[in-house]
């Protein structure tokens, strides 16, 4: 099984989870699953779910969690030159103080 499709088959699972209950759990989690859609070639997907995880992990501290937004950023290199791609890196930059 490709990692991609192992991190949408384990985020299907972790959906499962109540809501709110682990905030950083759950921005970490849409960060991995937006780094897989990138990897399989899915930009508008993959952007999506890496603004939605920004949105929840802006508000806590997290070393690890900025790991995981900062890989998310290196699987967007395809797409560097896309405004859209552009402007998340600088949002993640900004809100979060993770470099590109």
């Amino acid at each position: 099984m490709s990692h991609a499709k192992a991190a949408l088959t384990w985020n299907q699972q972790a959906a499962a989870m109540p809501p709110g209950v682990f905030t950083r759990s759950v921005g970490m989690r849409l960060a991995i699953v937006g780094t897989a859609h990138l990897q399989a070639r899915d930009m508008d997907h993959g952007l999506e779910l890496g603004h939605r995880s920004v949105d929840i992990l802006a508000r806590v501290q997290s070393s690890r969690a900025k790991d995981y937004v900062s890989e998310f950023n290196a699987a967007l290199a395809p797409w560097r030159r896309e405004p859209a791609v552009r402007e998340f890196i600088h949002r993640t930059r900004k809100e979060l103080g993770v470099a590109a």
